[in-house]
């Protein structure tokens, strides 16, 4: 099927590496802040896809889900939202799809597609992102990568 005039389709900008110092992430634990670095929504896309590379230390899940979050820093002047801690989940941005089939220590990859992230309140909002290990019973080991399209509609030349 042709592509027609003015159809509406994606238009992908750069893929920006966001991972700092990815550590391990125990179960039901989320990561922390200096794991992931800020990243500058440049292109004010409305959405983005994310891209995850993780392995699990010992055994591989066959429950749980791999979970994405996102808070908004400069807000007000440079007061940021709240980062993520034990009684503190910020924006959920969904859930990368696990393949419940891949051996231990072997890097597998995924990836989810956000439609709308959370609404920034500047042009080039810089956001923080966050993975929660929400109920796989298993540890995320160290090394994990995060990576992060801006994506946003526009009709077909």
């Amino acid at each position: 099927m042709t592509i027609g005039t003015d159809a509406l389709i994606n238009f992908y900008g750069t893929q920006d590496q966001v991972d700092s110092s990815a550590g391990t992430i125990a179960n039901d634990a989320m990561s922390v802040a200096g794991d992931v670095s800020d990243w500058t929504n440049d292109d004010d896309a409305p959405g983005a896809v994310f891209t995850l590379k993780c392995q699990f230390d010992t055994t591989f899940p066959s429950v749980g889900s791999i979970d994405l979050h996102a808070v908004l820093l400069n807000i007000q002047s440079t007061n940021d939202e709240n980062d993520a801690d034990a009684s503190h989940e910020p924006h959920y941005l969904g859930s990368f799809q696990i393949d419940f089939g891949v051996a231990a220590d072997t890097d597998f990859y995924t990836t989810l597609h956000v439609p709308e992230l959370p609404p920034g309140i500047q042009t080039s909002q810089i956001y923080r992102f966050f993975i929660k290990n929400n109920g796989t019973a298993q540890t995320i080991g160290t090394g994990w990568g995060l990576w992060v399209t801006p994506v946003t509609q526009g009709p077909h030349a």
